[in-house]
């Protein structure tokens, strides 16, 4: 090694050796490539993610610094701009125009790092209705199930109620399965008291988190698979209201509607732009429930049974939202009870009709037999004096019309009705059970609603007669 007068001269066995070094460096890795991809996509996501979100907000804060800099040249002495607006206005005009842009950096700020995520970094979406009712329980009792049919006597009930709030989680992976996105969501209330035989109305006793619904959901382009708890296949639709949320309304008088555990395939066929035919099946779990089992009996039931369901609808789209739905389903399973096996099936029509802006129309009917273990009303089968079980056939359905004559008033009317053959029954059960209700809605701010409903439960008993129930409730909703 000696000095030059550029520098140290290297000795030429060294460089030979840096550049082989150099060399070595510059080759490729497959294991270390790898994962550098495998972590350059999950920020590429992530970055994707945010830059999405804060894209609008990004254009705001542009627009405000264009405007900053206009009001700042208007600020300049007032020879240079004659006729112009007073010092005074155009110093508070950039005090104000500068505030509102530091509030819209620090939104900017906040979406960047206030995002709700679940330990593994997931996004998730905090969705619910913090749900309060004034209510007035008159007449009868709502014995089973609260609310679905109208029982013994009992005292009238009035109060309110927080208990059927709702909280929910909504998430969706950024990632795919086998080309598939995977979304989902669980929703919980605090009506888990709601629902004894004993309760009067479902409100006043202490609250108690409850499971409602919850799916998780695979999606290719045209077809699904879905696992979760959910209302039947074969009943998809419910009516609105805020007054019977704990236990939907019309249960039990044409609403089939236990959330059981279920497995769904969906098959979706795009015949044209607004014509859609989608093709359903559905593994169900049913909830065979004991109540009107003759006690020597009880202890012979299978509490849940496997059922099949599949589904056919068309579906019509056109502009402004209008359109309508058919379909046709058809549910199968079995009872085990006594030693013996009772039938259950069903077939169904629903549908969903909108013309216009301001109505339309919603509802389902059915026909078929042994249904109480799919949220039908009264007994699923009758166990006879000669130890035979014979199954309960039973019709019934509901309807709903919406009108909204303003962009922030809403009217529901809806009623439904089960009936069950009477030569099926054995005793004072229930021969048929339907309900009436209408509410109105309106829309405080964009998310708070005010409600007022009145709905009657009548029940025929075999023996007892007819039984009423009458239900008043005012309802205020917060919906985040």
């Amino acid at each position: 090694m000696r000095e030059t007068r550029s520098g140290i001269e290297v000795p030429a066995w060294y460089a030979r050796a840096a550049g082989v070094a150099i060399l070595l460096s510059l080759a490729p890795h497959p294991p270390l490539r790898a994962q550098a991809a495998a972590d350059t996509g999950r920020i590429v996501d992530r970055l994707e993610r945010l830059e999405r979100q804060n894209a609008e907000l990004m254009e705001e804060v542009e627009q405000l610094r264009a405007q900053v800099n206009a009001l700042q040249a208007m600020a300049a002495p007032a020879t240079a701009t004659p006729g112009g607006p007073p010092a005074e206005t155009r110093t508070a005009a950039t005090a104000t125009t500068e505030d509102t842009l530091a509030t819209q950096q620090a939104r900017i700020d906040e979406q960047a790092q206030s995002k709700v995520e679940a330990a593994h970094k997931l996004p998730l979406l905090i969705t619910g209705t913090v749900l309060f009712n004034a209510f007035d329980d008159t007449h009868f009792d709502a014995g089973l199930y609260s609310g679905t049919v109208a029982s013994t006597y009992g005292e009238a009930a009035a109060g309110g109620s927080l208990s059927q709030s709702i909280i929910g989680l909504e998430f969706e992976s950024p990632n795919t399965v086998f080309g598939a996105k995977v979304h989902g969501d669980l929703y919980v209330d605090f009506f888990g008291n709601g629902t004894g035989a004993t309760n009067t109305s479902g409100y006043g006793q202490w609250p108690i988190p409850r499971l409602r619904t919850g799916t998780i959901s695979v999606d290719w382009d045209s077809r699904s698979v879905t696992v979760g708890v959910d209302k039947p296949l074969i009943s998809p639709y419910a009516p609105d209201s805020f007054a019977q949320v704990g236990i939907p309304p019309l249960s039990g008088a044409g609403n089939l509607w236990f959330w059981e555990p279920q497995a769904r395939f969906e098959q979706r066929v795009r015949l044209s732009d607004d014509n859609t035919l989608r093709l359903q099946a559905a593994l169900y779990a049913t909830n065979e429930t004991a109540e009107y089992v003759p006690s020597e009996y009880a202890s012979t039931l299978a509490p849940t049974r496997p059922g099949w369901e599949g589904r056919l609808q068309f579906a019509h789209r056109s502009e402004e939202n209008a359109g309508f739905d058919i379909a046709t389903g058809f549910h199968f399973s079995d009872t085990h009870v006594a030693g013996q096996t009772v039938t259950s099936d069903l077939l169904s029509l629903d549908g969903r009709l909108r013309l216009t802006r301001w109505w339309n129309l919603s509802g389902t009917v059915f026909t078929g037999q042994n249904l109480a273990g799919i949220g039908g009303s009264g007994q699923g089968f009758t166990i006879l004096s000669d130890e035979t079980a014979r199954p309960v056939h039973s019709q019934g359905g509901w309807l709903q019309l919406t009108l909204s004559p303003m962009e922030r008033l809403s009217f529901h009317l809806f009623g439904g009705a089960q009936d069950n053959r009477r030569s099926d029954l054995w005793g004072d059960a229930i021969g048929s059970n339907a309900s009436y209700a209408g509410n109105v809605y309106y829309q405080l701010a964009p998310n708070v609603f005010a409600a007022l409903e009145a709905a009657q439960t009548r029940t025929e008993w075999i023996v007892s007669g007819p039984r009423l129930r009458n239900l008043y409730d005012l309802s205020l909703a917060y919906l985040f």
